[in-house]
């Protein structure tokens, strides 16, 4: 079988590679470069027996429609067994306009390459529809909207912070200032108008501490490390992937 999720940026790319591998024994495949549009985005390749999956971070929201009609005009001209078989769209609530407009938008791709499908795509639940490949033979797939209800404790870049300070009292202290940062310094909320960039900028101003001199292999080891296996007992949403 082979899957594809389509995520917003580069910090979920980057984490939910981590945590495809540890919650459900993935294996690093390789990292490529695709050209999406006008513009150069980034997939990485898990594999597990003879499955493959396919994690591309397409550059934020606003981008996903875009990457989505490039995985289905892939599959309307594929061979045989090159097709992506399940497809996943994951952002969050803060990002939607609204539920409903979102699947209609996701909904009117699969028909312009005129697929057919049953019923509406309902958030969280897997939507079966056909498809035409390269050879003019009807094809199966599925698509799986997850529009994540946003928490700030939820996000995966809470849990992994959570982790790091449940493992360092050091690290605890600075994660603790930084948040009180963040919190702080754009009292007017102009750059930081949003929980979903809060949130970020927390990820991001602890590790510009922490690995301050960009040295990837401390922080690749630093977010492998987290227990993943155990962000789905917060996330249960993330239950989903487990099908792919």
């Amino acid at each position: 079988m082979r899957s594809v999720i389509l995520c917003e940026g580069s910090t979920d790319f980057i984490l939910l590679q981590y945590f495809m591998r540890k919650a459900y024994q993935w294996e690093y495949k390789s990292n490529e470069a695709l050209n999406i549009g006008d513009r150069a985005v980034r997939e990485c390749v898990l594999q597990k027996s003879d499955n493959t999956l396919s994690i591309i971070g397409c550059g934020g929201s606003n981008r996903l429609i875009s990457c989505l009609n490039y995985v289905l005009k892939s599959n309307s001209v594929s061979a045989p067994g090159e097709s992506f078989d399940r497809i996943v769209v994951i952002t969050d609530r803060d990002e939607v306009i609204t539920e409903r407009k979102f699947s209609e938008q996701v909904e009117e791709q699969i028909s312009i390459y005129n697929g057919k499908y049953t019923g509406n795509i309902v958030n969280n639940e897997w939507l079966e529809f056909l498809f035409v490949n390269g050879y003019g033979d009807e094809q199966k797939a599925k698509v799986l909207l997850l529009v994540i209800p946003f928490e700030e404790t939820g996000a995966m870049e809470t849990f992994l912070l959570n982790a790091i300070a449940a493992d360092d009292e050091y690290d605890k202290d600075i994660i603790n200032q930084c948040n009180i940062f963040v919190d702080n310094v754009d009292g007017e909320r102009k750059y930081l108008n949003k929980r979903r960039y809060i949130t970020k900028a927390k990820f991001d101003v602890f590790f510009s501490v922490r690995t301050s001199a960009e040295q990837f292999n401390e922080r690749r080891d630093i977010i492998k490390n987290v227990p993943w296996e155990k962000y789905t007992l917060i996330q249960d949403s993330f239950n989903k992937l487990g099908e792919l």
